[in-house]
């Protein structure tokens, strides 16, 4: 008796099929669909055998992504910004797995969380669903940081105070998660965090006469202080 299940019946059907009737499929439905052909590309990119970053492979199928959810104009209204956030939560989703590379998923959730600021200017977002991408892209980016080696840990700490050194992030009330993680990955080294409050010193003297925003860097570093204390 064949199962009445969704995955019952997939096996079975999966089991009907030929090799050959499988790669047709595939292939036209990865040409067909761009969620799937995204997607397959995500999980299976380590059968591509290329040691460089595909940081920049993401950061073009986001932009490919945000293209076809844009007007003419290049802007992007609240309805098509909600498909669109959902095709990156999507991919995001597919980074998460456990199945998905760790160089892969790490490549994806720097993208998307390069891709934000540019997007906060030219896209409706009352719901806030910029500032949830980043939350969940970080959020991905802790959870990988916990199983890797030290070398790569290092290297994504210093990735991310890169791109919290950047001051659009602060701008646009995108910097919170980014801090948070630096502050996590700091709380058992000295020499990190010596080197978070020396970026914040930075981005200090670097404020002038915005007075909201040197108060807002007081407080962060009031916070990391007190986190960190013994």
């Amino acid at each position: 008796m064949k199962s009445t299940t969704r995955t019952g019946q997939i096996d079975y059907i999966i089991q009907q099929l030929s090799h050959e009737e499988l790669q047709a499929f595939v292939r036209e439905k990865a040409a067909q669909d761009t969620d799937f052909r995204d997607t397959l590309l995500i999980c299976f990119a380590d059968l591509l055998g290329s040691d460089a970053s595909n940081e920049p492979k993401y950061q073009q199928m986001l932009a490919d992504i945000i293209q076809r959810h844009a007007n003419a104009d290049g802007y992007i209204h609240a309805a098509s910004a909600t498909h669109l956030t959902a095709a990156m939560q999507h991919l995001l989703n597919v980074a998460r797995k456990a199945t998905t590379p760790t160089r892969e998923t790490l490549d994806l959730c720097l993208a998307v969380i390069g891709c934000l600021p540019a997007l906060v200017h030219k896209m409706e977002d009352p719901d806030e669903h910029l500032y949830c991408l980043m939350q969940a892209s970080c959020t991905i980016l802790w959870e990988c940081y916990s199983v890797m080696p030290n070398e790569r840990q290092q290297a994504l700490f210093e990735r991310i105070l890169l791109e919290h050194a950047k001051p659009h992030y602060l701008d646009l009330d995108l910097d919170s998660h980014l801090l948070t993680l630096l502050k996590d990955w700091s709380k058992q080294d000295q020499r990190r965090q010596t080197t978070c409050l020396h970026q914040l010193e930075t981005l200090l003297k670097a404020t002038a006469e915005d007075h909201w925003r040197k108060q807002y860097l007081l407080e962060q570093t009031k916070a990391l202080l007190n986190y960190w204390k013994p």
